[in-house]
């Protein structure tokens, strides 16, 4: 298995709420096609970091945390 990667270092304006909280609604979104389709529009998803962040939330697909996805 792969060595865990670090989280990138993001600001978090949300005091009150974890990261895992935090994570969690963004990935719920990443399930809108509108949300994905103003990404594209606006080439965020262009940009390595953006990407860079995605590939970290790949441990979203761990049954731990998948079930937590509605």
């Amino acid at each position: 298995m792969a060595a865990a990667q670090q989280p990138p270092t993001i600001p978090v304006a949300a005091p009150g709420r974890t990261r895992l909280e935090i994570e969690l609604e963004f990935v719920q979104c990443l399930a809108n096609p509108f949300y994905l389709c103003h990404l594209a529009q606006t080439k965020v998803l262009e940009d390595e970091r953006f990407m860079n962040y995605v590939t970290y939330l790949n441990y979203w697909r761990e049954p731990v945390y998948a079930r937590m996805l509605s």
